[in-house]
């Protein structure tokens, strides 16, 4: 169905405006995506940017799994941004600081496809290591959560790739490549907001 709208679509040449609950329709059908909550607009753009680059702690959430990560926001040079968590002091790319200033309580977002190997090829940050919970193997890439040694009690959602071993009790470390991580405003309520609409 969702092939044979986008045919209608192309086809006809019109504007659709398609109001979804499922994320992945979402993302799947539009060339551009409006985020509600409560009846206001908290996030505009492409299906890549919605999900990537979300605006918002809300649209983080509501477009897929995510790990949240409560942090400060220590200081900016013209390359990079220092911001403090639980699992230490975290340097990522400088990027547009959207109003930061020293002291201010942000948010890392972190997708779970975003966590690799160690191993892995090009620009890499560490976040410790984290001791392997459960795991599950989705053919694609196996799903771990993990509780990392500097903070037990927060869990984090992992995908891994398929030639890693995941075992109850092993231990591994939380790389990944840090213009994945997204820094937002805030930390996230609790509960999460339950309605929402695309």
């Amino acid at each position: 169905m969702q092939d044979e709208l986008k045919a209608i679509q192309k086809r006809v040449g019109t504007t659709f405006v398609h109001v979804t609950h499922d994320q992945e329709e979402a993302m799947a059908i539009a060339d551009r995506i409006v985020v509600m909550n409560a009846g206001r607009i908290e996030d505009v753009g492409s299906p890549e940017n919605i999900y990537m680059q979300p605006k918002t702690i809300f649209t983080a959430s509501f477009m897929g799994e995510v790990n949240f990560i409560p942090g400060t926001f220590e200081s900016a040079t013209d390359s990079t941004i220092s911001v403090k968590t639980p699992l230490g002091t975290v340097e990522l790319p400088e990027f547009e600081c959207r109003g930061f200033a020293p002291g201010a309580s942000v948010t890392l977002a972190i997708r779970p496809e975003h966590f690799r190997a160690s191993t892995g090829t090009g620009p890499r940050i560490t976040l410790g290591k984290a001791k392997v919970e459960d795991g599950s193997f989705f053919g694609t890439h196996h799903r771990a959560h993990l509780s990392p040694l500097d903070y037990p009690n927060m869990t984090i959602t992992a995908h891994m790739p398929q030639s890693a071993i995941i075992e109850p009790g092993a231990w591994v470390e939380l790389t990944l490549d840090p213009t994945s991580v997204v820094v937002l405003h805030g930390h996230p309520p609790r509960p999460t907001p339950e309605s929402a609409a695309l």
